[in-house]
């Protein structure tokens, strides 16, 4: 079944690869270059099934978003993309965000293996 995914990444060259690639499984991706892009375009109402979010991003970081989100929909699944992953890993950053739904932490660079199972994973744990 594909997945509405809004990806917010601001290094073009990873939002590319990473759009390509979910695109390429079937799922539909909506990208913003940082955090106030992905705010503006989850209130547009689209409805996503996901968020892939790096957390260093001007203007609007991914743990900012994540809160918000999580505030307006608090079942939402977050996947995390980050080259800097805060000490302690997922569960450091699940503290730092709040318990709002599904939370999976993935290190840049990555491979799309792990990116799939991630998906799979949290789209498991997604409420119906």
């Amino acid at each position: 079944m594909p997945l509405r995914v809004l990806l917010a990444e601001d290094e073009a060259l990873v939002a590319m690869a990473l759009a390509d690639w979910m695109e390429a499984e079937g799922h539909l991706v909506a990208t913003a270059t940082d955090g106030i892009e992905a705010l503006s375009a989850f209130r547009e109402g689209d409805s996503f099934d996901l968020l892939v979010t790096d957390l260093r991003m001007p203007r609007l970081g991914g743990e900012a978003l994540i809160r918000a989100l999580w505030d307006e929909r608090p079942g939402l699944p977050v996947l995390v993309v980050t080259g800097s992953a805060p000490f302690g890993g997922a569960e450091a950053l699940r503290r730092e965000v709040g318990h709002g739904g599904p939370l999976a932490l993935l290190h840049k660079p990555l491979d799309f293996s792990s990116l799939a199972q991630a998906l799979r994973g949290l789209t498991a744990l997604a409420p119906v």
